[in-house]
């Protein structure tokens, strides 16, 4: 099962250049998280599940944390909270999305996605 939060929006003071740290940029992300099935879709109990909110504090923690340089950095440290704080998080996804006004041909968004699972021993 994939338990998810897609476009969290929050405006943030990340980038390399100097521009983007003073006067922020709107970011997006989508954070999804593939946990067991087991008892969530039958119990109807949000102690058997991933709760989403939970998912949306972690990208909220990150995103408004100390100023990062790369989307990159950003990415990997939700990534590290999810798995280290869900020990029933198989594997996650997340996706961040930067607006970028001054990148030549005016994308509407520019970003990384990056999964990361949990180590399996045996």
């Amino acid at each position: 099962m994939r338990v998810f939060v897609r476009g969290l929006e929050f405006t943030g003071l990340h980038g390399v250049y100097e521009e983007e740290r003073r006067e922020g940029r709107l970011f997006q992300v989508d954070l999804e998280a593939v946990v067991s099935e087991e008892g969530s879709s039958t119990s109807d109990e949000l102690s058997e599940t991933l709760d989403y909110r939970r998912l949306a504090e972690i990208v909220t923690e990150v995103a408004h944390g100390p100023s990062r340089f790369l989307v990159e950095k950003l990415a990997g440290e939700i990534l590290d909270r999810t798995l280290g704080g869900y020990p029933e998080v198989e594997e996650a996804t997340v996706e961040i999305r930067k607006h970028a006004p001054d990148v030549v041909g005016e994308p509407k968004w520019v970003g990384v996605r990056l999964t990361r699972g949990r180590e399996r021993e045996g």
